[in-house]
Formats: structure tokens, sequence, C-alpha cells
């Protein structure tokens, strides 16, 4: 089996699925208990886990999942298809609910009363709300009255809102500090709040609100001797003045915005640091300015990896240049550990040049962008059709003596031994 990816599952049985005002969804009622996942997990395999932990029947039930891209949509969870689904779309955690057929009609009959409070008419209430408990019908209740002075005002709730549960209580989990630490970021950006650790290790984390005598205060403690972090105090309560809220001003931290705008780059490379301004304020209510390029270049770093550690593929470049290209010349050199030159002429282009091109080069050099610099040199020939023809280039710190001598002695190796009959 493939367990490269193994995360934690809270599957939620014995409650109903209620979308909100907002339109995101919220398991009201029932239990919760965790199982691990891994990816290539067989289906069969999945649901006699879930089956050890709950007393229900899977042929009376109903299983669903939501991606955390899109909140909003609840998706069925039928086959291995969809389990691969869950597991490959989803980081540390992963949330699967389990709604009984009689309750499914719960689900059906929610969204239309949710946009009947929408357009301000009277309320009507669904028949299943009228068999469940008290707190669910005053949960509903609550929900579509918020949604009726929305509709009043014009108000729209932020979409930041859904960081509000980022930690889910004691006992979530996270695979390492850093993870808990993007996690109390979201919360602080949901609930508008700013916060202090108290303690900041990988062993033990602990942070409190900036407001004094404010009772909101999470901690976390790794679990046995490796990185994973649980949560052990959870206290979800705030005490705040209507002075102390106005004059909170959120932390815009550029590694952890990298966090929120992540998804987004996967989709949309070309993502502009506008646009990321645009975006918070739009769905976070918090203003950018030059932070919104920092932000992009650090999101940009989590997906592709920073690119200082490109450097260490070059070994590993040249000699599959050489193997997949024979004739290639790829050569680098290094000082200190560091990189210096990096010299490239593909055997494709060395034989062009002795086989179709005017005996006659021309160098040329530009500057490189990005955080390295640098200076690009290279080596052109003509062809028959007066069409350049690159036959080997270059990358060297910056145009002086020492790496101009050092490319052209490799481009007078080339030819001396291609030439050669």
């Amino acid at each position: 089996m493939d367990d490269t990816i193994n995360i934690y599952c809270y599957v939620y049985a014995g409650g109903k699925l209620v979308q909100q005002n907002d339109g995101l969804w919220k398991y009201i009622g029932g239990q919760s208990k965790g199982i691990h996942v891994y990816k290539g997990m067989s289906y069969a395999e999945f649901t006699s886990r879930i089956l050890e932990k709950f007393d229900i029947s899977m042929e009376l039930a109903k299983m669903h999942y939501i991606l955390k891209f899109n909140p909003k949509v609840i998706q069925d969870l039928e086959d291995a298809g969809d389990l691969d689904n869950v597991i490959s779309y989803s980081d540390n955690f992963v949330e699967v609910y389990i709604v009984e057929s009689s309750c499914l009609e719960g689900v059906e009959e929610n969204l239309p009363t949710t946009h009947v409070a929408n357009r301000s008419l009277p309320l009507v209430l669904s028949s299943s709300c009228a068999s469940n408990n008290d707190i669910t019908c005053d949960v509903m209740l609550q929900s579509r009255g918020f949604s009726s002075r929305c509709a009043e005002t014009d108000y729209t709730p932020l979409e930041s809102d859904r960081f509000r549960e980022a930690i889910l209580g004691s006992g979530h989990t996270f695979k390492n500090a850093e993870e808990f630490r993007n996690a109390i970021y979201q919360m602080s950006l949901g609930g508008r709040f700013q916060y202090k650790y108290l303690k900041n290790s990988p062993k033990h984390m602990s942070v409190k609100c900036s407001i004094e005598l404010c009772p909101w205060k999470i901690t976390a403690h790794a679990v046995a001797s490796n990185e994973i972090l649980r949560v052990h105090t959870f206290r979800d309560n705030h005490n705040h003045i209507a002075q102390d809220q106005c004059s909170s001003k959120l932390k815009v931290s550029s590694k952890r915005g990298a966090v929120i705008v992540g998804d987004v780059f996967r989709t949309t490379p070309d993502y502009l640091p506008r646009q990321i301004c645009k975006d918070f304020s739009h769905d976070h209510g918090v203003g950018l300015t030059y932070k919104a390029w920092h932000i992009k270049e650090k999101a940009k770093e989590r997906i592709y990896g920073a690119p200082r550690d490109s450097y260490m593929f070059l070994p590993w470049l040249c000699h599959r240049l050489r193997e997949i290209n024979p004739g290639t010349l790829a050569e680098y050199t290094s000082t200190d550990g560091h990189f210096s030159q990096l010299f490239v002429a593909h055997a494709f282009s060395i034989q062009g040049f002795m086989q179709g091109c005017r005996p006659i080069l021309a160098i040329d050099s530009c500057h490189l962008s990005g955080p390295y610099k640098g200076a690009l040199l290279s080596a052109i020939a003509y062809d028959g059709d007066d069409g350049m023809f690159p036959l080997a280039i270059g990358v060297v710190s910056s145009e002086n003596y020492e790496d101009w001598y050092w490319f052209l002695e490799k481009v007078k190796h080339l030819l001396d031994e291609f030439s050669t009959p």
C-alpha cells in the first residue's frame, strides 16, 4: 500500500447537516470519533474502520465530505474514487459526515428555508426541525434571524468567517508546529483579534488573546517524541469591550498570508499582487500594501520550493543532460559549497553548428532578475537562412573578466573537440 499520505479523519455520526446562511455547512448533534486514513486505502477498509467506531448500518446512511478550497459544496463519499479525492486534496486532517437516510430530508429541506430567510419572507420551519431537540431549532432560528438582518442592511459575511473553526477543540492534532501556527493565524483572521505566544516551541505551544483578562487561550503539546501536536487546552471564548474591538488591528504576516492564498496560486499562477490586495480587503477585511508582493513570493515558495533549494539539483541536472543526450556538455563549478558557474551546450546544437552554420560566432550577455541576479552568457551562430542558432549558454555571477574567460575557454574546448576529424 502507498502510505506516503497519512492523515487524521474526523468522522461525525448521529446528527444532521445544515447549510448556514453564508453558504457553509455545519454538522449539528451526534458525536465524532477519529480514524487514520492513508493514500491507497480501499473503500471497504475505510467503512470497516468506521463501523468499528460507530454502531450504525451503512445501508441506511450516506457519507459526505467537503473540500477546503470549496467549503460551500458538499459531496458524496460513495466509492474508492471519492475516498482518494478526500485524501489527496486534504492537508493534515479531513472531516467525513454520516447522515442517516431519515435525516437526508433535513439537509434538503434546510436549503429552501435558507433562501426564504435571505428574501426576508416569513419564517418557515421544516417538519424535521420540529422533531429535533430545542437546541437544534434555536441554532437554526438564530441563523435565519441573522440572515434577515443581513438582507436588510446589505451586510455580507466575510470569507474569513470560516476560519473561526480552524481548530475544532481539544484533541485536534496537527502534523507539526508550523501547521498549528497557521491555524492560529486563521482563527485570528476569522475572529478579528490579536494574539501572542506564551510558549512557542515544536514541543509546547501556548497562545492567548492580546487583550488583558480575555479568557481565550489554546495550548498544544507534542505527541510522544514526534512532531505531531495535539491541542490540550481549548478556551474559545473572548471577553472584549467595544473599545478593544475597535482598536484591534490584525497583523498581516506574509508567511501566514501565503497559506491563505496558496490554493489560488495552484490554479492561477499569474495571481497579481494588486488582486491579492483586493481579495484580502473583500474576503477578510484587511488592507494590504507592499506585503501583497511578499505574500505572493511566499505562496510560490510553498508550492514550488525556495529558489535557493533548486541549486541542489544542479549535479543531477547536468548528469541527466549528458545521459539523455550523449555528446552534451554540461558542467558547473562551486566555491565553498556555493554555486559559481554553469555551462551547457546541447549535443543537437553542436551537431547543427558543425553541419549547417557559418563558422562565425557571436557572443552576448544579459542580466538575470530574481533573488540572486547574475548574468547569462551566450554563444550564437547564424544558419544558412541568416537565422540565429544558439550553440552554448553560461550562467555566471556577473560580467567580469574571469567569468568571460572561463566561458570562452569552454567554447574553445568544445570547438576543438568536435572539429577534430
